[in-house]
């Protein structure tokens, strides 16, 4: 039975300049030649390591965490993780500060992260203050996994300070939300929503206490301000559950509902779904939760990203596994599918999911997108793979679950499909990046972040020059 075990280990003209300056100078030794910079290499201890996801701030600047490193060494010997800025100079290297040190009591290994649902590690919120969660900490200190929903709000003025503070303690009691890993997503409304897997850690242990296998919660702020937050349970994914189980990815809002993906399906096995949170008629009534697709293996299997919405209600996705693909990967193969879901004609019809992309590992291909895709206004898609690419023989990477010894050898790669000219012909893959993990570079990339001037920003897991993680920029 295949379970998270088996992976869990105004930018506008002044970013294209700095890209462009980036790309002109001399790194380890070779003039770069394509449009691919590195922007900053962590260093590990006091300055952070692995980071997730980044999010583009107004300033130009990028805002995301590290899963481990910091100042506090209370979290298991490897660090609590931090939340980071990094400031374009015009001219100059980006410049990174540290914005927070988790201590474990305020939270611990920010997530998402590559052990759960890449997407953006922070989201802002509109008094301009970031918002994100964590793994494990809060309340239900390390080593337990019970998280917290974290707030950081910036200085009042220039080179001030920014705030931390809890908003909320994910406890990790049976049945409760517990061990946040998909990040948030404010809605048109200005809620908060969070997903959590529940399932794991929860009464001390893997697979200990009651498994719920998952929730999606709304972290409630108080009302008159002044009090305690509290947390609002939409829905809990109960098995054997018709939505699915495990749901480790951020939503995104359609019409009215909430969309996301779950990992598995039944009863911690199957391939997962795309579901559908419906909100009630009636205030304080129960949401109501439909099963828009249920992935079979050869369409996809194991969707950890968020989903991107397209014109037309369109949505589009990645599965980790599945698909016509020949990598050996647990109880269904395949090296993952780039997926969209196309809504029905008529209300309550079915919607049509189509494979856009099989990866396979050969030939330079990626395998293994764990982050989502990015949609460029002409409708190309951008993403990343954390295996595969053209770095094979002699690679350092075994890839994503290193230690598990699963997966084609390759660093990953960052990849463009675009769309076709008649609806019926097939979508084009460009391998826009292969990543090396060697002479300095990051390896393992994460989740892409896009600017107006359509400059993709992400992360690596590892690599770069202390081996702790890189933050990368690619000109398409």
């Amino acid at each position: 039975m295949q379970t998270m075990q088996t992976i869990r280990r105004t930018l506008a003209a002044e970013a294209a300049v700095l890209v462009a300056l980036a790309l002109l100078t001399v790194r380890d030794g070779a003039a770069q030649t394509s449009a691919f910079a590195t922007l900053y290499n962590f260093k590990g201890d006091t300055d952070g390591a692995s980071p997730n996801g980044a999010t583009l701030g107004k300033n130009g600047a990028l805002y995301g965490t590290t899963y481990a490193g910091g100042s506090n060494k209370t979290c298991s010997g490897n660090l609590c993780g931090t939340v980071f800025e990094l400031t374009p100079v015009k001219g100059a290297a980006w410049t990174k500060t540290v914005l927070h040190d988790f201590s474990g009591g305020d939270g611990a290994w920010p997530s998402p992260s590559l052990i759960g649902a890449p997407g953006p590690s922070l989201v802002f919120g509109s008094n301009g203050a970031l918002y994100g969660t964590t793994a494990a900490g809060g309340t239900a200190a390390p080593p337990s996994f019970g998280g917290t929903v974290f707030a950081l709000t910036p200085p009042a003025g220039a080179g001030g300070v920014w705030t931390e503070s809890v908003l909320y303690n994910l406890n990790g009691s049976p049945d409760a939300p517990n061990t946040p890993l998909g990040g948030l997503f404010v809605g048109p409304s200005g809620a908060i929503y969070g997903t959590a897997e529940n399932s794991f850690f929860v009464g001390g242990g893997d697979g200990g206490g009651s498994e719920t296998g998952g929730s999606v919660f709304v972290p409630t702020p108080p009302a008159p301000a002044g009090g305690s937050w509290t947390q609002r349970t939409l829905v809990n994914f109960y098995p054997p559950s018709a939505l699915g189980l495990q749901p480790l990815s951020a939503l995104v809002s359609l019409g009215g509902s909430l969309y996301g993906t779950t990992y598995l399906q039944g009863s911690y096995g199957g391939c997962g779904s795309v579901y559908a949170l419906s909100p009630p008629a009636t205030k304080g009534a129960a949401w109501t939760g439909t099963a828009t697709y249920t992935f079979s293996g050869n369409d996809g299997c194991y969707s950890l990203a968020p989903l991107t919405l397209g014109p037309g209600g369109i949505l589009y996705g990645t599965t980790y596994g599945g698909g016509t693909g020949t990598c050996s990967f647990g109880e269904y193969d395949g090296c993952g599918t780039v997926f969209q879901l196309t809504p029905p004609a008529t209300a309550g019809g079915p919607w049509t999911e189509t494979v856009i992309y099989n990866f396979t590992a050969l030939n330079g291909d990626g395998a293994h997108p764990v982050g989502g895709v990015v949609l460029a206004k002409n409708g190309v898609l951008y993403g990343t793979t954390t295996n595969g690419g053209s770095a094979v023989s002699g690679s350092p990477c075994i890839g994503y679950g290193d230690g598990y010894g699963y997966g084609p050898i390759g660093c990953g790669t960052v990849f463009q499909l675009t769309p076709p000219a008649t609806p019926s012909a097939a979508w084009t893959e460009t391998i826009l990046h292969n990543f090396t993990g060697e002479n300095g570079e990051g390896s393992i990339p994460g989740p892409l972040t896009m600017n107006a001037d359509g400059v993709l920003f992400g992360p690596t897991w590892t690599g770069g020059t202390a081996s702790k993680g890189t933050i990368f920029a690619i000109q398409p």
